[in-house]
Parts: C-alpha cells; structure tokens; sequence
C-alpha cells in the first residue's frame, strides 16, 4: 500500500463539474479580474469568520506585506515572531524594511511563548505577529493583554489555521489584521495560489495587481461549503491517532480552551529521522516542518546574531508530520497506526 501525505489530485477531481461550470461562466463574462465571484468569496469568508472586512490577495505572502504595511510598520520598527514557521514570515517583516525580533516556541504547541515575547519587546517594538502553527494556537487571551498593555499590534498569520477556533471563536478574527494562506495544500486549497487579508476597521490599501482572480475565487467558494464537513473528519482521524500513538511519542497540540483545524498532525520523538525513513520503507509518505528554523538558515541568519532558541531548536530535531487528510481512508490510517506501533515495538 502506498499512502502519500498530500492526494490533492482525488480532493479536486470530486469538485471537477462545479469547476467546469464556474470557468464556463467566467468564460462567458469576460471578467476575469475584480468581479463578482471575488465580491462573493469575501463576503462568504468574512460570514464564516465572523469578521467585518476579507480582501483575497494572490498568496498568504502578500496577505502578511500588505496586513503589515497597512499597519504603517517601517524601516526602524520591531515585530516579535517565532522562529518555527515557513520563511514567508520573516521575508514580509524584511520588505517592509522593519527587524524581525525572534522569541521561542512553547513545546506542547510549537507556537510562541508569551513569555518569550514579554522578554523581547523593546521601545521599537511596534507588533507581534503570531503563527498559528499547523492549525494549532497558543493562548491567545495571553497575548491580547500583552498587546494591550504595551499599545502593540496583533497579527495573526493564520496561513494553516482556516476553520481552527479559540474559545469558540475563529482564528484571524482576533488580531488587529490576519492573514491566510489558500495554497493548493493548505485546508481550504486554490487550484493555484491565494490568499486573504482581514481586518479590524482597516483601510486596507492593496494594489488591483495583488488581487485574487475571479477563477480562483469561484473555485474556493465551492470548496468552503464543504469546509466544516472536512475539519471535522480531520479531528476524527486525529483523534484516532492521539488515541493510539500517545504511548510511543509526544502529541503536538493546541492550547487549552481551543479547537485545531489539524492542517498538519505533528508528533514529537527524538527517533524522528529513524521513524520517517521505516515509514517511508512501508510506503507511508510524511513530512518534516521544519527541519531548521529561521534563525539557523543560512538566508536569515545574518540578521539575528547567532542568537539561540532551544525550544525551536529541539523541535527541528524531533517533529514529524504524518498524513491527515479528509480523504484518508480508515483502512489507510490503521495502517500508519500499526506502522508506526511496529517501529516503536521493535525498539
């Protein structure tokens, strides 16, 4: 049995004479770029995410440039991030000429540590900009508060995190500005790239150029009606994995009073390597993310001298993802189960 990590291909081709029937219809308008299918899609993700204001952009990178030129971030100011995310976060913080400022993860969530962020904040510090990593979140009430005492923005960069809840409410509807990601693989995937920016009584200035296209919006407007259906076999398929893997590794998890869109199912072990590549000789396709944070590659390092995260360090070493995704058959996920059981019990 071969089971890959991703099956992008099986998720779209049941949509195939919906899709069909929207690129006609866009066809036939001849409006190809600032029309009603993006007017539409907004709308209905902003309905989703009980929030005032979606603008769709081309990719999740966008979303994070303009959310934090928006915000009037700058050449002198600071941004408090996490070292354990896609390079996309600090490349947004860079083009906007403003420092990103780094502070260490929480090993149960592998988001940041509030704690952390306290100790980083300075007299320049101006945002922090939280990842909500693999769907999961720290405690947001945490940094609210931080937030409020020093006059700081809250950006959430909910790329993974569509559908993902904290105390009953939808992620990205709590910072100052969020951004997310419709990247092909991501929950709520585009046949393409996009993205989206939300905000909180923002005037948002994005170039047409940036825009999502009508194609792209049609599209995801079929797929987020199915939205809700498809998080919800995901936390049943994490829920059988939790289940039966605690024994063997450590459970990557969100915090408390909150509710994970499980974009990724991330164990923790220090035989990660050993684990992946058994796996993987039994046709069982997983993933690393990330297997060095931004700190240590060779891109970034320069700008944050040599400092040390151990937290985000230790996990670069330890987290696997293994496959969790709507179309996972039960058969296929006792089989990873029992895969990974096997390792485990030969040890």
């Amino acid at each position: 049995m071969s089971i890959p990590f991703y099956d992008i291909r099986q998720e779209n081709l049941a949509f195939a004479p919906e899709f069909y029937a929207a690129f006609e219809e866009i066809l036939k308008s001849g409006r190809f770029v600032l029309g009603n299918q993006l007017t539409c899609f907004e709308k209905e993700l902003a309905d989703y995410l009980n929030v005032n204001q979606v603008i769709g952009l081309k990719s999740g990178t966008d979303a994070l440039y303009f959310g934090l030129r928006t915000l009037g971030i700058k050449k002198g100011d600071e941004v408090i991030t996490t070292p354990f995310t896609f390079p996309a976060t600090v490349e947004a913080i860079l083009h906007t000429g403003a420092k990103p400022v780094l502070a260490d993860i929480e090993p149960e969530t592998l988001c940041l540590n509030p704690e952390g962020c306290k100790a980083a904040i300075t007299k320049k510090t101006r945002a922090i900009l939280l990842v909500h990593l693999f769907g999961n979140c720290a405690d947001l009430n945490q940094f609210i508060h931080l937030c409020d005492k020093h006059n700081l923005f809250l950006i959430e960069d909910a790329a993974q995190a569509i559908g993902a809840e904290y105390r009953g409410k939808k992620l990205g509807s709590f910072g100052t500005c969020a951004t997310f990601s419709f990247y092909p693989t991501k929950n709520l995937g585009a046949i393409g790239n996009g993205g989206a920016l939300v905000g909180k009584k923002l005037c948002i200035d994005c170039p047409n150029s940036s825009r999502l296209d009508e194609l792209q919006a049609a599209f995801l407007r079929i797929k987020l009606a199915h939205l809700e259906q498809w998080l919800n076999r995901r936390r049943q398929i994490a829920l059988r994995y939790e289940s039966a893997l605690n024994q063997f590794v450590k459970i990557v998890k969100s915090a408390r009073e909150s509710k994970s869109n499980h974009h990724q199912f991330a164990i923790r072990t220090p035989l990660r390597d050993q684990l992946r590549k058994f796996l993987s000789q039994h046709g069982i396709e997983t993933m690393v993310y990330y297997p060095r944070p931004v700190h240590l590659q060779p891109g970034f390092a320069a700008h944050f001298n040599a400092c040390q995260l151990p937290e985000a360090e230790r996990a670069s070493a330890e987290v696997l993802c293994l496959p969790n995704r709507q179309n996972l058959t039960d058969s296929e996920i006792q089989v990873i189960i029992n895969m990974v059981a096997k390792f485990f019990g030969s040890k």
